[in-house]
């Protein structure tokens, strides 16, 4: 695969923090240790206000911004009194800082030998994120796939946690767990 360009405002990270693209593109595990990336995350807590009582989560796209894809075109044009939040291997995303770097340049590419450390990574980006950010209801969607389990497995697992902690009051998966169940 061809490596992406750095590019994205400087909303997070100033250019002059930028690191090579190449340090941001590759195993999920290079992405869950980047201090670039974490530090992304981290700036996301400090400076990101919730707007709505619902937070609307789904997984990220290989497109750039994400909203150029037809999921998140498609979520951004109906879904408008919900926060629209991207989940990925770059963390937990409000779709306002979706054209920030490092966003528009990271890329971490699926490899089935990281994926009980992107359940480890994943749970803790969504407990954190949810526990810091309050919201009454958490919207889950992830589509049925048979080929990324973990990203279901990893939002319920923190969905269920935030709720039995009071965190959020409720949480709701779309489709449903029957449709995923029939999936996979």
């Amino acid at each position: 695969m061809a490596v992406k360009v750095n590019r994205g405002d400087e909303r997070l990270i100033g250019r002059d923090e930028w690191v090579e693209a190449e340090s941001i593109q590759g195993s999920p595990e290079l992405i869950f240790n980047s201090p670039v990336m974490n530090k992304a995350q981290e700036l996301i807590l400090d400076q990101f206000t919730p707007t709505h009582p619902i937070a609307f989560v789904s997984v990220c796209t290989s497109s750039r911004p994400y909203s150029k894809s037809p999921k998140w075109k498609t979520f951004k044009n109906e879904l408008l009194d919900v926060d629209l939040i991207v989940s990925s291997n770059g963390g937990i995303i409000p779709m306002e800082y979706e054209n920030s770097y490092p966003y528009m340049t990271y890329d971490a590419f699926h490899q089935r030998e990281f994926d009980q450390l992107f359940m480890l990574y994943m749970t803790r980006y969504f407990i954190r994120f949810f526990t810091l950010k309050r919201y009454d209801y958490l919207v889950l969607n992830s589509g049925p796939t048979k080929s990324h389990p973990y990203r279901r497995k990893s939002a319920l697992l923190a969905a269920r946690y935030l709720k039995a902690h009071h965190h959020i009051k409720d949480f709701a998966v779309c489709p449903s767990l029957d449709v995923y169940k029939n999936a996979v």
